[in-house]
C-alpha cells in the first residue's frame, strides 16, 4: 500500500514538472519569434543597395566607336581600302569629365565640361599642338610644335539657370553647330537644349557641318555661348568667339593676324522652337577671317508624324569675302534625311546632301581642292565651282541600352572644279562599313 502511494505521488510530481517546463519551452519561443519578426521589419526598412554612382559634381563617361570601313579610290591609281582607323564613320572616341555644382543662389549652378578625343585604332590623342600666331619667326615654339592637346574636344565652364539660361565660357561647339544638329542629319537629336549636337564623325557627308562653322572650325576657341530654352518651347542663343591670336587651326589665318579684338571672331545668333511633334530652328553668323567678312545662315527642322519616323529638312547659304584676288565666294546646301525605328532594337535611317559652290578658293591654281567654309580664302591659290552631291545610309541594331552595332555606307559624286583630297582625283567615292559602338557611364 504504502509502495502504491509513493509512486501515485511520483507520477503526480513529475507530470507537473513537464508541464512547467513546457511553458517554459514555449513562452522561450513565442520570445524569438518576435526577436526574428523585429529583424525582419527592421531588415525591410533598409534602403535597397543600389550600383555606386560618381557625384554629379564629378561624372567621368566615355563613348567608344570602332568601324571597319571598305573606301573606294582611296588612292592615286584608284585602289579601294580596308581599314580600322582612328576615325570611326558615326561618332569620335572619346572620354571627358562632366559636373554640376550647386551655389548659394536659388536655382543658379555651376557647370563645367572637359573632353578628349582619341584613336581606338592606336590609343592616341588626335590633335597636337602647332606653331602659334604669337611665336617670333624664325624661332622654335616652346611647346615645340607637337605636345599633345588633352582637352581638345570641349574646355568649358559656365552658369545655368531655370530663369536665365545657360552662359559657358571656352573651347565648346559653335551655336550654329548646335542649333542646326536637329535637322543636320538623322543621328542628332530631335530637340535643341543645353547639350552639343555631335553630327556624325567622319565620313563623305560630315562636310556639311562646317557652314555651321566659325574661324576656329566646328567648335570655337575662347568661345562665349548663351542657350535658352524656354517652357513654351521658344530656344534662344548667342555666341562670340574672342580673337584668338594663340592657336592655330585649319581654318583661322595667322600668317598676318593682328592683335586686335575683332580679328579672327565669329558671331552667330540662333532661334528656334521645340514641341512634340515638330521642331524648327535657324541661325546667322558672321566671322571676320584675317579682316575678310564670312556669312552663313540656314534654317530647317524635323518633323515626328508618329513615334517611330522622323524626317529632317534644312537649307544652308555662306558667303565669303575672299580678297581682291580670289573675289566673293557663295555656297547654296541642303539636307534631307529620315529615320525609321519600327521597334526599340532596329534603327534604320537615309539621307541625301546637296552642294554646290561659286566661285570658291582652292588649294591650287588648277584642279585643286575646295577649302571648306569659314576657310580664309584670301590665300587660295585659285577659284573654282562645282557641286558635291551625297546619298547615305545605315543600319542599327541595338544590343543594349548603351551598346549597338551597325551597317553604314554612302556614296558621293562630285562635278566640274568640285575636288577633294580624299578622292584623290576622282569623281566619286564610296564607304561601306560595319561597326560597333558603347556608351559608358
Amino acid at each position: 500500500m504504502k509502495t502504491s502511494m509513493t509512486l501515485g505521488l511520483a507520477a503526480v510530481l513529475a507530470a507537473g514538472c513537464l508541464q512547467a517546463q513546457d511553458a517554459d519551452v514555449q513562452t522561450e519561443l513565442a520570445s524569438q519569434r518576435a526577436r526574428i519578426a523585429e529583424l525582419e521589419k527592421q531588415f525591410a526598412a533598409k534602403p535597397a543597395v543600389t550600383p555606386f554612382q560618381f557625384p554629379q559634381e564629378l561624372t567621368p563617361y566615355v563613348l567608344i566607336d570602332a568601324t571597319l570601313v571598305n573606301t573606294s579610290n582611296n588612292t592615286a591609281t584608284g585602289k579601294s581600302k580596308l581599314d580600322f582607323s582612328n576615325q570611326p564613320w558615326f561618332s569620335a572616341d572619346r572620354w571627358g569629365l562632366r559636373g554640376i555644382l550647386n551655389t548659394n543662389i536659388n536655382s543658379l549652378t555651376v557647370v563645367y565640361k572637359l573632353e578628349s578625343q582619341f584613336g581606338i585604332g592606336d590609343g592616341g590623342l588626335s590633335t597636337t599642338n602647332v606653331e602659334t600666331a604669337a611665336t617670333p619667326a624664325g624661332t622654335t615654339p616652346t611647346n615645340g610644335g607637337t605636345e599633345p592637346v588633352l582637352f581638345n574636344r570641349d574646355a568649358w565652364v559656365g552658369v545655368s539657370s531655370s530663369t536665365l539660361g545657360q552662359l559657358t565660357f571656352g573651347r565648346q561647339n559653335t551655336l550654329a553647330r548646335d542649333i542646326s544638329g536637329i535637322y543636320g542629319d538623322p543621328f542628332g537629336p530631335a530637340q535643341f537644349g543645353y547639350e552639343e549636337a555631335g553630327w556624325t564623325n567622319s565620313n563623305n557627308f560630315k562636310d556639311l557641318v562646317n557652314f555651321a562653322g566659325s574661324v576656329d572650325g566646328s567648335r570655337m576657341n575662347k568661345g562665349v555661348v548663351w542657350k535658352k530654352v524656354t517652357p513654351s518651347g521658344v530656344t534662344l542663343g548667342l555666341a562670340y568667339n574672342l580673337s584668338d591670336d594663340t592657336l592655330v587651326t585649319p581654318y583661322a589665318n595667322s600668317t598676318t593676324q593682328g592683335f586686335t579684338s575683332t580679328r579672327d571672331t565669329t558671331a552667330c545668333a540662333a532661334l528656334g522652337y521645340n514641341s512634340k511633334s515638330y521642331n524648327l530652328s535657324g541661325f546667322y553668323s558672321q566671322a571676320n577671317n584675317a579682316g575678310f567678312t564670312q556669312k552663313a545662315y540656314s534654317v530647317g527642322g524635323n518633323v515626328n508624324p508618329n513615334a517611330r519616323l522622323r524626317v529632317n529638312v534644312g537649307l544652308f547659304r555662306y558667303s565669303a569675302d575672299q580678297g581682291p584676288v580670289n573675289g566673293q565666294r557663295t555656297d547654296n546646301a541642303f539636307t534631307v534625311s529620315a529615320t525609321f525605328a519600327p521597334s526599340a532594337i532596329w534603327n534604320y535611317s537615309l539621307g541625301y546632301q546637296g552642294w554646290k559652290a561659286n566661285n570658291a578658293g582652292t588649294s591650287a591654281a588648277s584642279n585643286g581642292n575646295m577649302t571648306m567654309p569659314f576657310a580664309n580664302g584670301d590665300i587660295a591659290k585659285g577659284v573654282a565651282s562645282g557641286a558635291r552631291n551625297t546619298t547615305y545610309g545605315a543600319i542599327m541594331r541595338s544590343l543594349s541600352k548603351r551598346s549597338e552595332v551597325y551597317v553604314c555606307a554612302d556614296y558621293e559624286q562630285l562635278t566640274e572644279g568640285f575636288h577633294l583630297a580624299a578622292t584623290n582625283g576622282y569623281r566619286n567615292q564610296t564607304e561601306l562599313g560595319i561597326g560597333i559602338r558603347i556608351r559608358a557611364l
